[in-house]
């Protein structure tokens, strides 16, 4: 009997994985998607073999019938929090059950966690059917894109998980990592600052973000400025403090993220 199976991929895979990867996001032309093309370097042996290779995160290599037919990468964002990220199929293997028997070996292989994400384009119909069949809701938006929104999408395994959210007023300048909701009740102008460390100009602005406890500017960098509009619900995962003349204020991590929440 043909089976499905994960393991974890090896720089050998790297080719073969470009050229699935390549024909099977170049096929999202069919569900919706502008044009051919894919997540930067979703083409590139070398992009793959520097994924397959960077220790952060387990690159999977999808098998079925012994062969290479997709793959997929898992970061532990927390001990309880998984994320899946770039899940590809070769299209000739499409509606054979091997995505839905991948995603269950996968969860299989990390039972510590308790909570999947993922996301996907907004104009993908294949995606946004065949995660909400698994069990994946959608709880947001992300704006990483400027061209489209990402579906931000959940699967929590366990029904007694929270995510661990903290008030504005209990945050604290002691370099600890927090996720913070609120609302967006102003976004500041954005200007220009110059930066003595990388020697280049960035845009900055300040978005005031207020939640039952109280309120705190949200500093936003460059691209980030134009994922969050007034008035919009957001998560932050995960912000830390600083202080600047005085004040607190709430920054993104380097790995972190901004959801605006349905």
């Amino acid at each position: 009997m043909t089976e499905v199976s994960i393991e974890l991929a090896k720089p050998i895979d790297a080719e073969r994985l470009a050229d699935i990867s390549k024909r099977a996001f170049d096929s999202d032309v069919e569900v919706g998607a502008p044009g051919e093309g894919g997540p930067p370097g979703y083409d590139s042996p070398d992009h793959q073999r520097r994924m397959i290779e960077n220790s952060s995160s387990d690159y999977l290599k999808i098998m079925y019938d012994g062969k290479i037919v997709g793959g997929t990468t898992a970061y532990r964002i927390s001990d309880t929090h998984h994320e899946i990220f770039n899940v590809f199929i070769d299209p000739d293997y499409h509606r054979k059950g091997i995505g839905r028997e991948s995603f269950r070996l996968i969860m299989e292989r990390y039972p510590q966690a308790k909570r999947w994400t993922l996301d996907t384009p907004e104009w993908n119909t294949r995606t946004k059917a065949y995660y909400e069949h698994l069990g994946f809701k959608q709880y947001g938006i992300f704006r990483w894109v400027p061209t489209f929104d990402l579906r931000a999408y959940e699967l929590v395994l366990d029904s007694e998980y929270k995510i661990e959210t903290t008030r504005i007023a209990d945050v604290a300048d002691d370099n600890q990592r927090y996720i913070i909701e609120g609302t967006v009740d102003s976004i500041s102008e954005s200007r220009e600052v110059f930066s003595k460390k990388e020697n280049k100009y960035h845009t900055v602005a300040e978005a005031v973000v207020t939640d039952d406890s109280g309120s705190m500017k949200l500093v936003l960098w460059n691209e980030m400025i134009r994922q969050v509009k007034q008035n919009e619900r957001i998560r932050v995962e995960t912000a830390y403090v600083s202080t600047f003349k005085g004040e607190m204020q709430l920054n993104v991590s380097k790995f972190g993220r901004i959801a605006i929440l349905q």
